[in-house]
């Protein structure tokens, strides 16, 4: 049988094809799913040993010895002339760096300083865990090679001069130290991104690294918790040899270890099971692709047997048995899902490796070819276990035929069984989803209006939710054969009146109620997936927007040791800003009461003024009383305090002030204690606080998104050193940006599953043009233009695409609205957003796709001419 299933594969080709791309699609998703999990491991090993440059060893604590020896340990400890000196050792570098402030003479434009690290040169320069942009590593006191934010930041370039400093709180040793007049020989390039949290690193010589933090006792006096080094066998020692030799010189505690074994053990304490996690809820999308890829597939091997009655016929006639025709079906789907998932697993390939060379890169993430066994093994065993399931009712109904069964037309031998037990099934399925659902909702609803203790926590009643959604959705998928054809006739009833074409095309859709349900069904789970974490993530960002604005009473805090009022000025400019304030803070100690020795942060205001700034009351007359205001949370925090009706606080030199208390009409700022309040200016200069810093307070004035107005106060602020954007619009960016994130990377693995459904609507639509070859002729004979077919096929895929979609929209929707209440509600009130923008898209993307998707079964059709076609019919 196997030349016999060849040359029937080969008559029914064109059939074949959509059926090979759903496979291809599906397992091109799974194999770049181990790819990219392959690739993150790539990344995470070059991130957690990108201060190694092209060291192979390093020199560690050992997880035995005492957590504060490294701290204490030397560079002298390590012995590091002694080492270098080896036979085999290439270069050796100790981690010794410091924090540094770089200062130049302000240009035109430009800062006048930057903040950055500093770390010692070595030799070879391969260790060194940067690159050079320009110029030459330092060889000398006196030169540095700086990175390339501070070359940008401050329009430097190699031959400019700097001064380099570190201050006391920055440094190690409690010491200050500077340079002046520093040659800038060379602009680094922090590629691997050992220094990413400072923008890069400079580069000093070992001796620099020592003055500029005033450490008198140089370079050996330095601590140092690792040692990198590049080993290579030489002719008077082998690499074990020299790693003997190394590891005898190491202080106590210390061991020497690979590169491999320690970014294997750094791998690990990050949690390097998380890989595995992700890929197999990457892999969820994949299957769920391959099961949409499945229903193309199983509707594409019904239309084929169906059409090859009369052949099966005659094979059954001149002796094939039942078996032999049933392997016959099993074994063309295993030649079209071993063909497409090659196809799949090569162009999985092929996008990685064009990814590689690129360079592209993806938060962090380089993305490299490195191939695995999962990669060519899984994707083609998912792809044939979907083609052999999706094939069995096919081969079952080949192996039914009759030689009189074969010359009756197709129309006539479709079962008409309603399939009672499945109704039934589906029915109790959905009414115990339902059941489920409002137990999830009346719980969450009591648990969080009532003090009463619950059986279930929140959790649990999520999962409640999502149990109840899964039976919901699954009852629609079994009864799909009812009320997709229903729906579809209803529209159908309406268009018929339109024209020929819409005549035609509703008629048509009735013909194969089966295959249409199908081809809806795989469009319909795209969808309602789709709607479901667009109108979560919409929830999502509502609702955390109300909370964040219900706890925080300032939009924007702009938190720095280095703002003045030229600061004040620059972001007051940014657009989105309605007000700006300088206000200063402290930290102070409470002197007495039940919270003696508790601390208090402490914010001085223009009484008259801050009312501009924040969401609230703050009473003036309270301010200009030399009143301390506590926010609500802080009043309540201790209610002691408002009965005292005074706080006394310490200030610097042992300096005690009484302060009277009164609560404020504002819920919070971005505090770093639990106890705050706000005073005027004059009485905080009484105070006499130390640690004074500055901030200025924003309000919003609506005219910008939340993410591009805290990117633009950021850069507004940016040559300035160390200030951070802190406040409700500020954490409501982050929600969002993180919110978006997610919902980008899943409806992106959605992706698969729609594309592969839009296939499925464009295979079903060949199948029917296949299927109605003589009536199509027959209707060109009678006067249909090639046009009015044309719009008929389109008007056909319109019918199934929008139905699907607006079905998917509304499921999706109550899904959404059921996991945003359940989830959210713990947090505030719950917004039920719809998200029409979303809504749209989905209807337009349907629309266009429906259409394209009836191009290739159109000309299809009109190609074949009325007599032709009547002839071979």
């Amino acid at each position: 049988m196997w030349s016999v299933t060849i040359q029937l594969m080969k008559r029914n080709l064109t059939m074949l094809i959509p059926a090979a791309i759903a496979i291809l699609v599906g397992s091109m998703f799974v194999s770049c799913t181990f790819l990219f999990s392959n690739t993150l491991d790539y990344s995470l090993r070059k991130q957690v040993s990108a201060n190694f440059g092209d060291a192979n060893y390093g020199v560690t604590q050992t997880d035995s010895s005492d957590d504060s020896a490294s701290d204490m340990t030397t560079v002298a400890d390590y012995h590091l002339d002694w080492i270098r000196k080896m036979a085999g050792v290439e270069g050796a570098r100790t981690d010794v760096s410091t924090r540094l402030e770089i200062s130049a003479n302000a240009g035109d434009s430009g800062s006048d300083h930057s903040s950055s690290i500093a770390i010692a040169a070595a030799r070879p320069t391969s260790i060194m865990p940067l690159k050079l942009s320009s110029g030459t590593w330092p060889k000398a006191s006196g030169q540095i090679a700086i990175a390339d934010s501070v070359a940008k930041q401050l329009k430097l370039s190699v031959g400019s001069t700097v001064n380099a400093s570190t201050s006391a709180q920055n440094s190690w040793y409690g010491t200050s130290g500077s340079i002046s007049d520093m040659k800038v020989v060379g602009i680094t390039n922090d590629d691997a991104g050992a220094f990413t949290y400072y923008r890069g690193a400079c580069v000093m010589s070992e001796a620099d690294i020592a003055k500029v933090q005033g450490v008198g006792s140089g370079f050996d006096g330095l601590y140092a918790s690792e040692l990198f080094l590049k080993i290579a066998p030489v002719a008077s020692a082998s690499e074990a040899q020299t790693i003997a030799s190394v590891k005898d010189m190491l202080p106590q505690g210390f061991t020497m270890q690979s590169r491999q074994r320690l970014e294997d053990q750094q791998i690990k304490q990050m949690g390097g099971g998380q890989f595995n996690i992700i890929t197999t809820f990457v892999l969820v999308f994949g299957i769920l692709a391959m099961f949409v890829a499945g229903l193309v597939i199983g509707n594409t091997f019904q239309v084929m047997v169906a059409q090859r009655r009369r052949t099966l016929a005659l094979l059954r006639t001149i002796g094939a048995r039942k078996g032999q025709l049933y392997r016959s079906v099993i074994l063309e789907a295993i030649v079209l899902g071993t063909v497409g998932s090659v196809l799949g697993v090569a162009c999985a390939l092929a996008l990685m490796a064009v990814l590689g060379v690129a360079g592209t890169t993806l938060g962090g993430l380089s993305f490299a070819l490195i191939p695995s066994w999962q990669v060519f093994v899984i994707p083609v065993v998912f792809a044939l276990l979907a083609t052999i399931v999706a094939s069995l009712s096919s081969a079952r109904m080949a192996t039914k035929v009759t030689p009189l069964e074969a010359l009756q037309p197709m129309e006539n031998v479709e079962t008409k069984r309603s399939g009672k037990l499945r109704v039934i099934f589906a029915s109790l399925m959905l009414l115990a989803g339902i059941a489920l659902c409002v137990l999830s909702i009346r719980g969450t609803y009591v648990q969080t209006h009532t003090t009463d203790s619950h059986d279930i926590s929140q959790e649990g009643y999520v999962l409640v939710a999502i149990m109840g959604a899964i039976l919901c959705f699954i009852s629609m998928l079994m009864t799909s054969r009812l009320w997709i054809p229903a729906m579809l006739k209803a529209v159908g009833a309406v268009i018929s009146h339109i024209g020929a074409s819409s005549t035609l095309a509703s008629a048509n859709i009735q013909k194969n109620r089966r295959r249409v349900a199908a081809t809806g069904s795989a469009l319909l789970i795209g969808v309602t997936l789709v709607s479901c974490l667009g109108i979560g993530a919409a929830s999502a960002k509502q609702t955390m927007a109300t909370v964040l604005d219900s706890h925080y009473s300032v939009d924007i805090q702009a938190v720095g040791q280095s703002l003045d009022s030229s600061a004040l000025r620059k972001v007051a400019k940014v657009q989105g800003v309605g007000q700006a304030e300088m206000v200063q803070s402290a930290t102070a100690t409470i002197a007495s009461g039940k919270y003696r020795g508790d601390s208090i942060d402490i914010y001085g205001v223009d009484a008259h003024t801050v009312a501009k700034v924040m969401h609230g009351t703050v009473d003036p007359q309270d301010l200009e009383g030399g009143r301390l205001v506590l926010s609500q949370s802080s009043s309540s925090e201790d209610s002691g305090l408002e009965k005292e009706g005074k706080l006394e606080i310490a200030g610097a030199e042992s300096n005690v002030t009484s302060l009277p208390v009164t609560a404020g009409a504002y819920h919070g700022l971005d505090s770093t204690h639990a106890l705050y309040g706000i005073v005027s200016k004059t009485t905080f200069d009484s105070l006499k606080l130390s640690g004074v810093s500055d901030q200025i307070w924003l309000k919003s004035d609506g005219s910008a998104s939340t993410a591009d107005l805290v990117s633009n106060v950021s850069a507004a602020l940016g040559s300035y050193a160390s200030v951070n954007v802190v406040g409700s619009i500020a954490e409501r960016a982050t929600w969002e940006k993180m919110v978006n994130a997610t919902l980008m990377i899943l409806v992106a693995l959605l992706a698969v599953a729609v594309i592969i459904a839009l296939i499925g609507v464009t295979n079903t639509l060949s199948l029917s043009v296949i299927e109605r070859q003589r009536e199509s002729a027959t209707l060109r004979a009678i006067g249909m233009t090639k046009s009015q077919l044309r719009r008929s096929l389109a008007i056909e895929a319109i019918l199934i695409s929008l139905s699907s979609g607006i079905s998917g929209i509304v499921a999706g929707t109550a899904f959404g609205w059921l996991g945003s209440y359940v989830v959210f509600s713990a947090f505030g009130t719950v917004s039920l957003p719809f998200d029409w923008k979303m809504a749209c898209m989905i209807i337009l993307v349907a629309l266009i796709a429906a259409l394209l998707s009836s191009i290739i079964p159109a000309r299809r059709a009109i190609k074949v001419s009325p007599v032709a076609a009547l002839a071979e019919a």
